[in-house]
């Protein structure tokens, strides 16, 4: 090698040196500072239950996270053969999570079975009880005979004694467990007592007990709408919109440049169609139906009817 040869590389050398340590110093100013974890729609039920006090509500979402990928039909939203709630397999219905107990303990809900209560006897409630009757009194011509037993789960009420129901819950209802559990809901009556048959398709009818139960459908479907059900702001903290509310809800992990105390201030407005696109991407997500157990209520007299 010729000295000239051995001054080049030595330049080389010299050159290469301290570019390796600029791109050294270089890379550390430009590394990341922070690796925060972006709020996501599988932290909402945490949020619920630890933040918000909401155990019902995280409980119903926590099932819907767990569950096989599946989307609820419309025969199974209406209690319509083949998908009466009868009918319907475990994984697709939840008996245990919503207590009449515990609803009771929320004012519209004592409001709508007091209203129901008062109500359920319509020209709609009479003629879906004559129905239920006529249907059950095959071979029962000759003698008096039980219609309804309320100590039987409120699926098979449904088919049995089921004769009225009422809608409540509005958007500008309180932000609570119930809310967040069931948000506009369905509570259903059904009745219990003797039927006296009085020959053929007539029969008196004296009422002794009605049982409520909630009954709902817990999907994030939009049917045919063009903007998809909002579900409120949520984020690290809570349920509220605010000042740093983003469009976006992250649908798995991410993580930002920025400190924590900015992130837990994100609020992020969460839809029913981000919950679809979650199930896409994780193949879990399975739409039920709710019901609750039975509230009985005896009766001080017995209502009599007559047709």
């Amino acid at each position: 090698m010729t000295e000239k040869q051995i001054e080049s590389g030595s330049m080389v050398d010299l050159l290469k040196a301290p570019q390796e340590a600029l791109r050294s110093v270089l890379g550390r100013k430009n590394a990341p500072q922070y690796a925060t974890r972006l709020f996501q729609l599988r932290d909402i039920p945490s949020v619920m239950r630890s933040r918000l006090g909401w155990p019902v509500a995280a409980a119903l979402m926590e099932r819907w996270f767990n569950g096989a990928a599946y989307q609820m039909t419309k025969e199974m939203k209406f209690s319509e053969p083949p998908s009466r709630l009868s009918q319907l397999p475990a994984p697709h219905l939840d008996e245990s999570t919503v207590m009449m107990e515990w609803a009771l303990g929320f004012a519209r809900v004592q409001a709508a079975m007091a209203s129901l209560r008062s109500k359920w006897a319509s020209p709609a409630g009479i003629a879906q009880l004559k129905d239920r009757v006529d249907r059950q009194s095959r071979g029962r011509q000759d003698q008096c005979w039980r219609l309804g037993n309320l100590a039987q789960p409120a699926k098979t009420l449904e088919d049995t004694c089921q004769v009225n129901y009422l809608s409540f819950g509005r958007w500008s209802d309180p932000m609570d467990d119930f809310y967040g559990a069931m948000g506009e809901a369905q509570m259903n009556v059904a009745v219990s007592g003797t039927v006296f048959p009085q020959g053929l398709g007539k029969a008196k009818v004296e009422i002794e007990e009605l049982g409520f139960y909630l009954r709902d459908a817990y999907d994030f479907n939009d049917g045919s709408n063009f903007i998809s059900q909002p579900l409120g702001c949520w984020g690290f903290s809570g349920v509220e919109c605010g000042v740093s509310t983003r469009l976006n809800i992250p649908v798995d992990d991410a993580v930002v440049n920025e400190p924590l105390s900015t992130v837990q201030g994100y609020k992020y407005i969460v839809q029913n169609k981000d919950f679809r696109q979650w199930r896409r991407k994780n193949h879990r997500g399975g739409d039920f139906m709710v019901l609750s157990n039975v509230h009985r209520v005896r009766l001080a007299f017995p209502l009599k009817f007559q047709w």
